[in-house]
This record gives C-alpha cells, structure tokens and sequence, in this order.
C-alpha cells in the first residue's frame, strides 16, 4: 500500500502546499479544515466543539470527507443523526497503578481510540488500522510556547470552546492559572506515546517520516516533504 500522510497543525503546515497533500491518502484532526480537508478526519477534544459556531463548520466537513472519527464526548455535542462515514469511539487513558499514563497503542481504534496526550497519537493509530503502514508526517513542529499549542492559522484557537483561563481552574481540576502539563512534561510524555507508534510501525515493517524540517520532536526520522 502506498504512503500516507498525517497532518499535525503545526506553524509550519501553512508552507505545506495541499497540491501536495492532494497526492496522498491523508488524516488529519481538529480544526485542520481550516487549511486542508483530510481524507480522514479525527476529533477528539471537546473544545473543539464547544460552541454552536464550532459544531456548524465541522459539519460541513464531515460530508467531504472519506471517513470521520469522534470520541464519544465530541459526538454527544451534536443533536442531529450523525452522517453515515462518522465513526464514534470511545476516548480512553489507561493508567498503572500508581496513576501514571500507560503507553496503550490501540489496533482497534473504532472500538477504543487512545489518547497519548495529544490527536496526532490518535492519527497513528486510524492510519494503521486503515492498512497504511508507512507514513509520512508534516507540520509536527513540537512546539508548545502557547499552552493551546501554536497552530498554522491564527485563527485556530479562536472560538474554541471551555475558555482556557477557565479550564487552568480548580475547577477543571488543573490548579488556578495551570497548565495541566508543563511545556516540558507535556513533550517528554508525548515523546514517548510517538516513541510507543514508532514501535508498532517498525514491528510490522513500517516507517514513520517527520517531515518538517524545523521539528523539535526527535523521535522520527526527520526529511523534508519537498522529498517525497
């Protein structure tokens, strides 16, 4: 089977030209229509559709779309009957017993997706249910100096919903004015969900390629989309 391409939302997606994405099988999360309509698109986080203005542009995309997926939280904001390619999941963390994330890497994604800390893990676990056992990455730039993660469009973060400086509240259970993870935290354990994908990949004789030149994950191979 051919190359597919995951696509992260990183600052650098937007020198990404989508003639190029055209060429292949893709899979993509979140707001990531605002660039480019994936062949396969994943959202997970509930802010993502926390507002009415959210859910009615993600709903115009559904329909373009080869196949959706949803967790099962995402799916309970929308009161229509969802359309036919939209495949509900529930969203799991698995800890060990003294509360520490599990590295799970979930085959069956339509029945489980994994969260590993951030929708790209989840996009490594659709593609190789999907039968794409090598794959090439762009826009993972790894960079978290805005705890939303710094985006391709300005725009991303706008709109979206459960407004930050209330989610860093007792609240929502992170402590006033905190990040759940810090900036450091937050790469080292998304480094390891990429380090257990990158494992499951190599076992079956895949590959997985970042490329974007300027990432800061070391994980994968690093090339350049310009390549390829």
């Amino acid at each position: 089977m051919e190359r597919a391409v995951v696509i992260a939302n990183g600052p650098s997606l937007k020198n990404v030209p989508n003639e190029w994405l055209d060429r292949f099988t893709t899979f993509g999360s979140n707001r990531v229509f605002l660039k480019y309509i994936p062949t396969y698109l994943a959202i997970v986080d509930v802010k993502m559709v926390w507002t009415a203005k959210l859910r009615k542009e993600a709903w115009k995309v559904f329909p373009q779309c080869k196949g959706v997926f949803l967790s099962d939280d995402v799916a309970t904001f929308f009161k229509e009957p969802l359309p036919a390619n939209v495949t509900v999941s529930p969203w799991r963390n698995y800890y060990d017993d003294d509360k520490k994330l599990m590295p799970v890497f979930s085959a069956q994604p339509d029945k489980a997706l994994v969260s590993g800390g951030t929708v790209t893990y989840v996009l490594f676990q659709l593609a190789l249910w999907k039968g794409y056992k090598d794959l090439l990455i762009v826009g993972l730039n790894h960079t978290f100096r805005d705890p939303r993660g710094d985006h391709f469009d300005p725009k991303y973060n706008e709109d979206v919903g459960i407004p930050y400086e209330r989610e860093n509240t007792e609240d929502y259970g992170r402590g006033p004015g905190k990040w759940f993870w810090s900036e450091e935290g937050f790469v080292l354990k998304t480094n390891g969900f990429y380090g257990v994908a990158l494992e499951h990949f190599t076992k079956l004789g895949g590959s997985i390629i970042n490329c974007t030149p300027d990432t800061k994950c070391p994980v994968f191979p690093i090339r350049d989309w310009r390549d390829y």
